[in-house]
């Protein structure tokens, strides 16, 4: 109790630094900040460029993320630059949230837009606020009973809150809703592709392979291993299989280490600049829902993302609007789709049951027909 009367003093103050900044003193520069997991920086960097239109006379353009998304930081275009902050720590540090709050109110921003439609009052509207800009943006919220009332007592300290239509959306009709209320413009969600001018070159090997990445920050949208050594034993003897890894995965879910056992499959766990090259090189990527899925599709790879049916609408499958068409996704549906995660039925074998039953046979025949179709293009 004693942290969290630290965390509002530390807001209190902060607060006050910002309500009696200097008047004469010409604030410069855009504050976006977008507060999702790195899947949502991936897909941000394609919505970036349609802000950087409120920047006035070459102003700079910051995108404050989660400093794990700075791993990503390679897709944004020139002119963006993204500043991380450790968000466990600014929840939980009174001095690192005094600090990082004093930098964004040093920074001195003319703008600053909270992005996101589901967002964090002690978080995304604290950093908000703590900038002292001129103007300061964001969408509705959503509603999040924990939060709702320090998120409507926020709402009279924002120039302008953007209203959404009702119902749920996908994140990219959010952000693009908001860019236009604040533009004025009226243009369409973008399509998930990346300019690959700033992408790294695709990687060089004598053979042609399959990335596998089957692991999740949520273990109950991962499927299980069994699926994967499905896929692999399916594939022609001439494809080798690339096991894509984040640090810790493998010890994390030790079952999937029988994967490494056939002798064309090996693991990776290179950065994503790295991981992105071999991507572009892929003949077909498979993957659970999460941020390489996202760089796959975004690369234009053949892409198998086999997902939980909890993140539909929200996350998966994309809206129709932006989708490419080098992306399949392929999940078990029932009635209590979009549940974000609070899963109202009991784990089946560890797992939501809507990745339980997903059909191990359909998806390994899935990624076949899409391998076959990348060979014939």
């Amino acid at each position: 109790m004693a942290r969290f009367k630290l965390m509002d003093l530390v807001d209190w103050y902060v607060g006050l630094r910002a309500r009696r900044r200097d008047p004469d003193r010409a604030r410069r520069g855009v504050l976006l900040v977008s507060s999702g997991g790195l899947g949502d920086t991936i897909l941000f960097s394609l919505m970036a460029p349609r802000f950087m239109a409120l920047a006035q006379d070459g102003e700079p353009v910051h995108v404050l993320v989660q400093s794990k998304s700075l791993a990503v930081a390679f897709l944004f275009l020139p002119g963006v630059d993204l500043r991380g902050v450790d968000y466990r720590r600014f929840l939980r540090s009174p001095l690192y949230r005094l600090r990082a709050s004093l930098d964004f109110f040093k920074a001195g921003y003319r703008l600053a837009i909270s992005t996101d439609h589901l967002r964090l009052p002690t978080v995304d509207d604290a950093i908000v606020l703590a900038c002292g800009a001129e103007q300061t943006m964001a969408l509705e919220p959503r509603s999040w009973p924990k939060h709702d009332k320090r998120l409507q007592a926020n709402r009279g300290k924002y120039s302008r809150w953007v209203k959404v239509k009702p119902g749920m959306a996908h994140r990219m009709a959010r952000w693009t809703e908001l860019a236009n209320a604040l533009t004025g413009r009226d243009d369409p969600q973008p399509i998930v592709s990346f300019d690959h001018g700033i992408l790294p070159p695709p990687a060089q090997r004598t053979r042609p392979f399959v990335i596998l990445h089957p692991f999740s920050a949520i273990s109950e949208r991962q499927h299980p291993p069994e699926l994967f050594r499905l896929i692999i034993k399916a594939l022609p003897s001439d494809h080798d299989v690339i096991l894509s890894m984040g640090p810790g995965d493998l010890a994390h879910n030790p079952r999937f280490r029988a994967l490494l056992d056939f002798p064309n499959v090996t693991k990776n766990e290179a950065e994503l600049i790295k991981k992105m090259a071999l991507i572009r090189a892929a003949r077909l990527v498979v993957s659970v829902d999460t941020s390489v899925m996202h760089l796959a599709v975004g690369a234009g790879a053949p892409t198998l993302c086999v997902a939980s049916a909890a993140h539909v609408v929200d996350s998966i499958p994309y809206d129709s609007r932006i989708t490419p068409d080098n992306v399949t996704f392929l999940f078990h549906d029932m009635d209590c789709r979009g549940c974000l995660g609070a899963c109202v039925h009991p784990l089946e074998d560890g797992m939501y049951p809507c990745v339980a039953r997903l059909d191990h046979e359909e998806a390994a025949a899935k990624a076949l027909v899409l391998l076959e179709k990348e060979k014939t293009t």
